[in-house]
């Protein structure tokens, strides 16, 4: 419990294919949503089958010069690391960087990057000059896991390789669909759908307020010496040590199937009062 997408309702009903012209206008409504929602004209755009992780390594392939990991360390930053490693293109021309550690908390932000924004947007608003972002339909938007939503600044596209390049990592083939309001691959209809839904009904400032108030009733009662990293932040994170075990098994708290050291609360995924009575109980205990 408290991990990202603990609830998520849907009545989606589709009765079309990814070929047919509702398709098209519910791509093209849903990327001009995203777009006026969050001020992101200036970007093209992509949905990539897959999670926040493929959009990634869509964006780590598809660069035609090398890229370097800066930020705060961590299990991404190391993990994004690896990645550039196997691709060959460990390298400073390019900067890449999670906005968000999430595997302890930190924040980061640099101009003019390639920025991870999977767990920090849109709570963090998109850094100033960035090239490109990579988020997803889950985690704060609140949609099905299972689509990465990718940002490429229209101004570098030169930087990227071009449609010639035969993978389905590469970005421009996504980018010359689109134009079609189309993937390359058979897009999953039903994640469109339901994305476009949330976007109709997305309140950032609420979100936002959820996650200050949320972060403030954790911290207030977990005490803000036992918070690792920040202490207003999407994900609040804690050593296993400060939880009783009976408690942490009772909420079944994000972490504990694991072996990390810590537990996380993910302050915008359940209902506040599913947050008020934890609180209450740990108080109690």
């Amino acid at each position: 419990m408290f991990g990202p997408n603990t609830h998520i309702k849907s009545t989606s009903v589709i009765s079309y294919s990814h070929r047919d012209n509702e398709f098209f206008d519910l791509y093209k409504d849903t990327i001009q949503k995203f777009q006026k929602l969050f001020n992101l004209k200036d970007y093209d755009i992509l949905l990539i089958p897959g999670s926040g992780t493929i959009g990634i390594e869509s964006v780590i392939y598809s660069l035609k010069d090398s890229v370097h990991v800066i930020g705060n360390e961590g299990v991404f930053f190391n993990r994004w690391e690896q990645m550039i490693q196997g691709y060959d293109k460990y390298g400073k021309s390019n900067q890449l960087f999670c906005q968000l550690e999430t595997s302890n908390s930190s924040y980061f932000e640099r101009e003019n990057g390639i920025v991870d924004c999977i767990s920090s947007f849109p709570y963090y608003d998109i850094p100033k000059n960035t090239e490109i972002f990579i988020t997803c339909s889950n985690k704060q938007l609140g949609s099905y896991p299972g689509l990465s939503i990718v940002g490429v600044h229209k101004d570098i596209w030169s930087k990227l390789h071009t449609n010639n390049v035969m993978s389905y990592l590469n970005l421009y083939r996504y980018y010359t669909f689109s134009k079609k309001y189309q993937t390359p691959t058979t897009a999953p209809t039903h994640l469109v759908h339901h994305l476009n839904k949330i976007l109709r009904n997305f309140n950032l400032n609420k979100l936002r307020t959820k996650i200050d108030e949320m972060s403030n009733l954790l911290v207030t009662t977990i005490g803000s010496s036992n918070i690792i990293g920040k202490t207003q932040c999407p994900v609040i994170t804690v050593n296993k040590d400060i939880i009783p075990i009976e408690i942490a098994t009772r909420y079944q708290l994000y972490g504990i199937n694991t072996n990390s050291d810590n537990y996380q609360f993910f302050t915008y995924s359940c209902n506040e009062k599913i947050y008020k009575r934890f609180c209450k109980e740990l108080c109690q205990y």
